[in-house]
């Protein structure tokens, strides 16, 4: 889960890209940073976030900014995959 505020300021609390994740359908929440930058105005839209179906989950991600960021295990570290791109609004991932 990437959270955004709601209302007029569409990017994540305090400017800091964060993913959550839950490994027990909701009952507790980790926040992984490694590698996201603490400085992002940017929103992450609901469609721009996906994980692929690799041995060890990776993710991804992509903000309005044109960045992707990617994980290879499981979000415990991120970094940056593309930048310069138009607004990033869909993100898939597909094994070939």
């Amino acid at each position: 889960m990437f959270p955004l505020n709601g209302g007029e300021g569409r990017y994540p609390p305090g400017g800091k890209a964060r993913v959550w994740r839950s490994r027990d359908a909701g009952e507790t929440w980790d926040e992984l940073s490694t590698g996201l930058p603490d400085a992002f105005y940017v929103g992450v839209m609901r469609d721009a976030m996906c994980a692929d179906d690799h041995d060890e989950t990776g993710l991804y991600l992509g903000a309005r900014n044109g960045s992707v960021w990617a994980s290879a295990d499981a979000g415990e570290s991120w970094r940056q995959v593309a930048s310069d791109l138009p607004d990033v609004m869909c993100v898939r991932a597909a094994r070939v």
